[in-house]
């Protein structure tokens, strides 16, 4: 690290400058509102990283590091540690030099990959840890000096560790990237979830100033998200969501059943204070987390297996194609299992010339340097097809399959299960959590 001092004769650490050449393995793994994210291993480290490309040329280079030095600013177990300013080709990339920020890598992704997995939110116990957690994360941002606004708080940019603690990523970014270009209106208008976490007086005027308060608005909704594992006013187009958050409107509520779990009455009402219109009237991230912090505690006993139960189930997604599929082997009298099904095939044919030979014709005298010489006779190239014959197969749900000669392969797909958090019935009312014509 670096240190550079300051006109008061004190010290402060700088973030490293990471080039190409401490770098290697690149893999790109997916992109975000202010540019690509990589991977890759850190040779001196011997650790792999996150690589955050921001679309912004060298004039963003002053801007970029006076942002990462407060983001470099960690010792939060809930914030993403920053490793250091990023400046290079991305491995191999051709043209100008591409700027960003080398972070800490999250092998578990963020909050919204998880709540895609599990088809609604996490059981209570973790819920609630999560939320605690990030609200100390906040917490911890907004009691910087300065303080250090996040703008751009939602499940995408809630990352988790190994074992599902979350951590706040892209922090600060927005105003990085309101300082680099004039179209981000014109981007945020164009994103759906960024702007349904964006509090009515940052929609009202375009010339708003940002403030803790819009943080505290934008937690509001995330804990609605966690809570509900849905995204706000997921079918309502963005004009309309923006005109009717000015005129008072809030994702849905009518869904939740308050005697789910002890405790999930004072999160619903911490969140509703949170999206209060005044500003002036939102609770302090303090304030949260002392709400968050008397809830987890009831259900802190039981996170370690709510834990367990997730990463179990995340892990057996991976190998869930294979052992979704059962093959067996024909029996020996030809006699196979009585199912509906298709054959594949004709029996199988083979065709091959790997025996024959081909004489070259004669070639024209003026064609080639050894014209009038016979050449070696060729073996033709062996050619084997092959259709399994007999071959039945039972699925569902599959696009391909590709099977050996000989066998039965019954695919079969588990059936799908109501999470013990989802609602008992849904809301027929119209609103901007359901979709307009």
């Amino acid at each position: 690290m670096n240190l550079r001092s300051d006109m008061d004769g004190l010290y402060c650490i700088r973030p490293d400058l990471i080039r190409d050449e401490d770098l290697d393995f690149w893999r790109t793994i997916g992109a975000g509102g202010f540019g690509q994210i990589h991977r890759a291993r850190h040779t001196k480290w011997g650790i792999d990283v996150a690589i955050k490309s921001l679309l912004c040329n060298g004039g963003c280079v002053s801007t970029l590091q006076r942002e990462a030095s407060l983001m470099f600013q960690g010792g939060n177990p809930n914030v993403l540690r920053v490793f250091g300013l990023y400046e290079g080709h991305l491995g191999c990339t051709p043209g100008p030099s591409r700027y960003g920020l080398v972070m800490e890598l999250m092998e578990r992704g963020s909050l919204a990959d998880l709540q895609t997995h599990l088809g609604g939110p996490p059981a209570w116990p973790l819920t609630f840890r999560i939320i605690h957690q990030i609200g100390l994360g906040m917490n911890f941002l907004h009691q910087l000096a300065p303080p250090l606004l996040h703008l751009d708080l939602k499940p995408s940019n809630v990352l988790l560790d190994d074992s599902l603690n979350a951590k706040l990523t892209d922090f600060g970014l927005s105003r990085v990237a309101r300082s680099l270009t004039q179209s981000v209106r014109e981007k945020d208008e164009m994103e759906g979830g960024t702007l349904s976490y964006m509090p009515p007086e940052a929609l009202k005027s375009l010339n708003y100033k940002p403030s803790k308060a819009f943080d505290i608005y934008s937690y509001g909704v995330l804990l609605w998200s966690i809570i509900t594992g849905q995204e706000p006013y997921s079918y309502a187009m963005t004009t309309l969501v923006r005109f009717r958050v000015l005129e008072g409107d809030r994702p849905d509520l009518s869904s939740l059943d308050y005697g789910q779990a002890d405790g999930l009455a004072d999160i619903v009402d911490l969140f509703k204070r949170c999206w209060v219109k005044e500003p002036s009237d939102r609770p302090s991230f303090k304030d949260c987390v002392d709400v968050t912090e008397k809830i987890f505690e009831m259900h802190k006993r039981e996170v370690s297996k709510a834990v367990g139960d997730v990463l179990k189930t995340l892990d057996d997604e991976i190998c869930s194609s294979l052992k979704s599929i059962e093959i067996t082997p024909r029996p020996q009298n030809g006699v196979g299992p009585q199912v509906s099904s298709c054959v594949t095939g004709a029996p199988p044919k083979q065709e091959t010339a790997a025996d024959h030979t081909r004489q070259s014709r004669k070639p024209d005298a003026c064609s080639h340097p050894t014209a009038g010489k016979e050449k070696k006779p060729e073996k033709t190239p062996q050619r084997q097809t092959s259709t399994p014959d007999g071959v039945r197969i039972r699925m569902s749900n599959v696009f391909g399959v590709q099977i050996g000669n000989g066998n039965y392969m019954n695919i079969v797909q588990k059936p799908r299960q109501r999470h013990r958090t989802a609602p008992s019935s849904v809301n027929s009312t119209i609103n901007l959590s359901e979709k307009h014509s």
